[in-house]
């Protein structure tokens, strides 16, 4: 891998952002995560001409610089310009003019200030001719003593496979998905996290190994991209999950919450059955399974569970409803992704299915043993046990 520094001017950078020549979108870091004080600490230095660290980016190969360590700089950098910071001429040590310029806006400068820091220079060393395993150990090495997600030590992996998880992600975003649809973002590269897991589990056809972040980690790492079928029904199936969770916000006027694992869980679902249901039927199921999920948490109020019912009704019906909801929520937090969780939540949202539409269309087989066995227990949690082990349950999806 060659490393070349070059300095380039702060005018030069931002017009180069500006024009899409310096790519921060790449999320190698946290998403835009600095505090407003730290900002303002960056500003600070660049005022009294102070050295800041330099800037890492990666030459694709369409000669873009993808800014591989130096993000939060560059947005800091970016935002002042934008005149989205204010300076702050009280830091330690005071410095008279700077505190001159106290709460002052880029465009609120005086043109000598302002050309000053636009000619303030920053160093950028440009990595060229690298293998895909480079960048990434560089970034690791350059951020250890931060605390960075799996998913973000991940995205530094240069590859196809790497594309291709952040252009699902660009997707799902791009067609609706943040925190008001369901009820987390993609700070911290959540949706990434949840993205390749879900093309990881679509590419070994099963739910039966438990997939660990080194799992992931040396998928990117082969620089193997998935499979297009994968890839497409991975893109499918995000999109038709996120126009049914829109249709169930807008419809129930109720935000969904849900976190990775229940995303993971929703996706694996419709991996079996979006072919099989329309839209609207998602969205009901949805909104009445989450809505449920958090009654059982004691997050919401009773009187906004549906206009017909439904849960009050199916509650009275099937006597290990209520556990349904409990078990889900605790195998989505402690143990999340251990596959025996995984392969629970998924068994209770097909027995959901089930009763919610009052057939059994869907899974002859799966009804009858869950409501033979329970009938013998009367405890969910073995029955979920022994259901998944009469029926081999995810060993094949």
């Amino acid at each position: 891998m060659r490393c070349t520094a070059t300095e380039l001017e702060i005018e030069t950078i931002f017009n180069r952002i500006k024009t899409n020549d310096f790519d921060l979108q790449p999320d190698f870091q946290r998403g835009e995560v600095w505090s407003v004080p730290k900002k303002r600490k960056l500003i600070d230095s660049i005022l009294r001409g102070w050295r800041i660290p330099p800037i890492h980016v990666i030459e694709n190969k369409n000669y873009v610089d993808e800014v591989l360590d130096g993000q939060q700089r560059l947005a800091t950098i970016r935002g002042f310009l934008r005149d989205e910071i204010k300076i702050d001429g009280k830091l330690s040590p005071l410095d008279d003019h700077i505190l001159n310029l106290d709460g002052l806006k880029f465009s609120q400068l005086d043109v000598d200030t302002q050309r000053k820091f636009k000619k303030y220079s920053v160093t950028i060393i440009r990595l060229t001719e690298y293998l895909p395993e480079e960048p990434a150990e560089l970034f690791y090495r350059l951020n250890q003593p931060a605390t960075l997600t799996s998913a973000e030590q991940r995205n530094a992996f240069v590859g196809d496979t790497r594309n291709q998880i952040r252009e699902l992600v660009d997707s799902f975003e791009r067609a609706g998905a943040n925190k008001e649809t369901i009820g987390f973002t993609n700070s911290r590269m959540a949706y990434d996290d949840v993205i390749s897991k879900f093309c990881y589990i679509l590419e070994i056809g099963t739910l039966r190994r438990k997939i660990t972040s080194s799992d992931i980690s040396e998928k990117y790492r082969s620089n193997e991209p998935f499979s297009m079928n994968v890839y497409i029904e991975a893109k499918d199936i995000l999109e038709f999950f996120i126009k049914s969770a829109i249709r169930s916000n807008d419809f129930y006027s109720k935000r969904l919450s849900l976190n990775k694992a229940t995303l993971f869980s929703w996706l694996i679902f419709l991996h079996r059955y979006m072919n099989r249901l329309e839209p609207n039927e998602l969205s009901e199921m949805m909104f009445e399974f989450e809505h449920a999920r958090q009654l059982a948490k004691g997050k919401e109020d009773l009187n906004i569970f549906s206009k017909n019912d439904i849960g009050l009704n199916l509650s009275a019906k099937y006597p290990f409803y209520q556990s349904m909801f409990l078990i889900f929520n605790q195998r989505a937090s402690m143990g999340s992704t251990d596959a025996n969780s995984i392969i629970s939540r998924d068994i209770i949202l097909e027995i959901f299915l089930l009763i919610f539409f009052k057939e059994k269309r869907f899974n002859d087989d799966l009804y009858d043993r869950v409501i033979g066995v329970y009938s013998q227990t009367q405890n969910l949690s073995l029955t979920l046990e022994k259901v998944a082990e009469e029926l081999n349950w995810g060993a094949q999806i």
